[in-house]
């Protein structure tokens, strides 16, 4: 969905957005991220003096990859897009510039707001424990019986500093 910015005699168009976007997969941190539901956003783009309020309700389900314990996982992602766009380098620097032209596209709001709601280490549970490293068993699912006290021998002169203090 696009938006054209421009300058008018008007003083202000208001549009109602609903649409939905399809996309199969996103990248993130170099995984790939597969969308389950397609992207659902609805709200309002009020453009005056060729700056656009975009307020917007974005709704999807999307299946993750854990960063510690590798488990797939579904999660839904609601969140709010409130943002104000415009063609021309404004002084307010809450205000985006368009990088060129004077065409505003939602979808690329909607993702580029998608992106900054992840965390930076997607996990499938805030207490996940992950895989041990040194049998890949998954300690969310049981306990191996790797020796944890084992030290890197490169680390091995400083785990006597602790000792003395």
């Amino acid at each position: 969905m696009e938006i054209i910015l421009q300058d008018s005699n008007v003083k202000s168009i208001t549009k109602d957005i609903d649409f939905t976007y399809h996309k199969e997969n996103l990248v993130y941190n170099n995984e790939t991220i597969r969308i389950l539901k397609p992207i659902q956003v609805k709200g309002k783009v009020v453009v005056s003096q060729g700056v656009a309020d975009v307020k917007l309700s974005v709704n999807t389900r999307m299946l993750h990859t854990c960063s510690r314990c590798l488990e797939q996982f579904e999660q839904d992602l609601e969140l709010i897009v409130d943002e104000k766009v415009s063609k021309n380098e404004q002084e307010d620097g809450n205000i985006i510039t368009l990088e060129e032209g004077n065409i505003l596209d939602l979808r690329d709001v909607v993702l580029n707001n998608i992106y900054l709601a992840f965390p930076f280490k997607i996990l499938c549970k805030e207490d996940c424990r992950g895989l041990c490293q040194t049998c890949g068993t998954n300690l969310n699912h049981e306990q191996c019986s790797c020796r944890s006290d084992e030290i890197d021998p490169r680390l091995s002169a400083l785990k006597d500093m602790f000792k003395e203090v």
